[in-house]
């Protein structure tokens, strides 16, 4: 029989915090059993989401890492960048795991520093940590204490790319267009992010400075040993949920349909959660799963290709794939509580 893990969530009113309680409730193999928030006082969980009145009787409680160290095997840190790095260290000594969701420990100091404003406190573990792309390093995730779960559009860019780089046939210069909806800048009091402005609406950000691209760069030059030029731009779209990131590559010499699935197919053939599609793929069809759905068109002169894909942003992008590397910690199958 497999030993139940009891499992702390802090951050457990954000969007992927949320996220996180619906999955681990319903997996067979874990218990909850502590949340906490900004809450000021301790409050019934299914009180501030009624969807689970009658699925946990647990409280969400103002964060003491101490008490949820005491209960826990495995913390999943919710919280906003720059405040993990606050708690990991005394988690880690206490013999515990993390699952981290942030960007404290996803990049290293120099670049985390430039791209969000903070020296990093924590650099011993930092150089520790291991990324948590099941697809790219499972045998680092299955031996690691830290795990640091990838940004959303990372993940839906470096699925995408991570085969054709390996296999040395792109050239350097890459354009990314990626579609997010909201529910990936959390539960914030903003006017932009109001139903009345985010319905029917679409707009870009941060073209060329987004904080995802260096996440994006390093990590697919450590997977692959390329050093990518990629312009990078996101957009917001009025949609519930979902990444769609177009992509547009060229190859060093042409190259048929039949070759870029079959190197797809390589790479991605004992990866549950990466489908690669007979066409572009459709948004609809992975929101609500923890699948990245891939899908490429090539030019008639089989020299330039688009390439898209598509995740889930709270699943996938986020909560899905925090559990997915959980269950790799643990020793859980990869797909346990996910399918």
């Amino acid at each position: 029989m497999t030993k139940q893990a009891k499992v702390a969530i802090l951050g457990a009113t954000g969007f992927t915090g949320e996220k996180l309680v619906e999955i681990l409730l319903s997996h067979p193999n874990v218990e909850i059993v502590y949340l906490s928030s900004r809450t000021e006082a301790p409050i019934p969980y299914s009180k501030l989401f009624p969807r689970f009145k009658g699925k946990t009787t647990l409280n969400c409680e103002p964060l003491d890492v101490k008490k949820a160290i005491g209960l826990a095997d495995i913390l999943f840190l919710s919280l906003p960048h720059t405040v993990s790095m606050d708690f990991v260290p005394g988690v880690l000594k206490a013999g515990k795991r993390v699952v981290d969701l942030s960007a404290d420990y996803r990049l290293n100091a120099s670049l985390y520093e430039k791209y969000y404003k903070m020296t990093h406190k924590d650099v011993d573990n930092l150089k520790k940590a291991a990324y948590g792309s099941p697809e790219l390093f499972k045998t680092k995730i299955e031996k690691a204490l830290l795990v640091a779960n990838p940004g959303c559009y990372p993940t839906s860019v470096i699925l995408a790319l991570y085969p054709l780089l390996k296999e040395g046939i792109l050239e350097n210069k890459i354009i990314v267009d990626s579609k997010s909806a909201i529910t990936g800048a959390g539960r914030k009091a903003v006017i932009d992010y109001h139903y009345s402005n985010i319905s029917n609406n679409i707009w870009a950000y941060k073209p060329f400075v987004h904080q995802h691209v260096p996440e994006m760069v390093e990590i697919l030059k450590a997977a692959t040993t390329v050093a990518m030029d990629l312009i990078f731009t996101p957009q917001v779209i009025g949609v519930e949920a979902g990444i769609y990131s177009t992509i547009y590559v060229s190859f060093k010499k042409a190259v048929s349909e039949e070759t870029v699935s079959a190197v797809y197919k390589k790479y991605y053939k004992n990866c549950p959660f990466v489908r690669l599609m007979p066409a572009l793929p459709k948004l609809k069809d992975v929101v609500g799963t923890n699948f990245c759905d891939i899908g490429f068109a090539i030019d008639e002169k089989k020299k330039n290709a688009v390439i898209a894909s598509a995740i889930d942003n709270l699943i996938k992008g986020a909560a899905g794939q925090a559990v997915q590397n959980m269950n790799l910690m643990l020793g859980f199958s990869e797909t346990t509580g996910l399918l």
